[in-house]
């Protein structure tokens, strides 16, 4: 039998939570976004030369989503992610990390996701640095949600490769390359590594208005010149996606109970650079987002509209895509959304800040619309302890 969501019940539902959480939890708030919230890579300027400490990061998350429609199914992710790790900066400007990222989902007792963590950074200059090996995540590299899940901070294991960081007084830019699939010659399976680049520009700034020009640019490949075909089947092609995005950003002052008011405007593409080889069903597609949010002093609230047609993002939030993840033979090539969010952050101290999150989304479907929504709280804790210093 199927379930009927009655939309006007879970609204209710949700705005009690909302109430609840704030009143239960009183204190110094600051509310950005959740890529924020999940931040946690140091800059090179923030370990002391000389200094050898133990640094010990978790998140601790619950979110429930209750998605219905035929674009993806529900799901339900509970559990932590923990890194200890040594960190070591031998000379002023650079810094080297060494130790594990583990992740456990509650109720799966027996199973814990384990993988080595290293990461050396080092600052050229006050503008510009390098990350080797697990790369700088801080804020998912400034890509919105259509491109890159934020789920994927504790669901997949840390990107590894290598990224350049450039932080200027109007451009902040970033590139990177993550290596997924690493290959040797002979294997039965394809490499494995996406290619980004993002920045924004500060257009124009004054105290009645902020305007930045936001870019991105990801690239996914599977291919490889050294493997072999598995075993009683053909060597598979090779497959290069592209998605990309242009916009604006636009922040206005409010006053002092709404601190300021968002308008941002957004333009998404995707493209299939291997054509012949393409396993999606559309060669390309493309997608506008329009966003007004409001932010307090407590949490930021936003409304935004999705019209997309022909969209894929291997990487972004499934219900965006215009391809079913439940059934990949269902298409939707028109693919219109309407969506609100809520999120609540406060800082318990320095080292430790608790979030709630909110969303509800409405498909505009044809001949059928759906209602989903999703909920989660989450507990981050990154601190560090000293060990000793080979400076005096």
């Amino acid at each position: 039998m199927k379930t009927i969501i009655n939309p006007d019940s879970v609204l209710k539902k949700i705005g009690g939570c909302l109430l609840l959480t704030i009143l239960a939890m009183p204190g110094k708030l600051y509310a950005q976004t959740f890529q924020d919230f999940a931040s946690s890579y140091k800059q090179s300027g923030e370990v002391k030369e000389g200094q050898l400490t133990f640094r010990f990061e978790s998140l601790g998350f619950f979110r429930n989503n209750e998605y219905t429609g035929s674009i993806v199914a529900g799901y339900t992710l509970t559990g932590a992610m923990v890194r200890p790790k040594l960190t070591y900066s031998p000379v002023a400007g650079m810094y080297i990390e060494a130790g594990a990222h583990l992740l456990k989902y509650n109720g799966m007792n027996e199973q814990i996701a384990a993988a080595p963590w290293f990461s050396a950074r080092y600052r050229f200059s006050e503008r510009f640095s390098v990350v080797t090996g697990n790369l700088d995540q801080n804020n998912m590299h400034g890509l919105p949600e259509q491109l890159w899940e934020p789920e994927r901070i504790y669901t997949d294991k840390p990107e590894a490769g290598l990224q350049f960081l450039y932080s200027g007084n109007k451009l902040n830019a970033q590139t990177w390359i993550s290596w997924e699939q690493f290959i040797q010659k002979n294997d039965r399976f394809q490499e494995h590594f996406t290619f980004g680049l993002t920045g924004d520009y500060q257009a124009f700034k004054n105290s009645a208005l902020s305007v930045k020009l936001p870019v991105q640019i990801l690239m996914y490949h599977r291919g490889g010149e050294i493997n072999i075909a598995p075993e009683g089947g053909e060597r598979p092609g090779v497959q290069t996606h592209g998605n990309f995005a242009a916009g604006w950003e636009m922040s206005i002052p409010a006053g002092k109970k709404i601190k300021t008011i968002n308008l941002n405007g957004y333009w998404f593409g995707y493209k299939a650079i291997t054509r012949n080889s393409n396993t999606l069903p559309f060669n390309e597609g493309h997608a506008y987002l329009l966003e007004t949010s409001a932010q307090t002093r407590n949490s930021r609230i936003s409304l935004s509209y999705w019209d997309s047609f022909q969209f894929i993002a291997p990487k972004g939030r499934l219900l965006y895509q215009s391809v079913s993840d439940i059934n990949p033979m269902i298409v939707t090539a028109n693919h219109d959304m309407v969506s609100a969010k809520y999120l609540w952050q406060k800082n318990i101290d320095k080292n430790a800040r608790v979030a709630f999150q909110a969303e509800a989304y409405v498909l505009i479907a044809r001949p059928v619309s759906s209602f989903s929504y999703s909920y989660g709280f989450f507990l981050l804790l990154n601190t560090d302890f000293f060990i000793t210093s080979t400076k005096h």
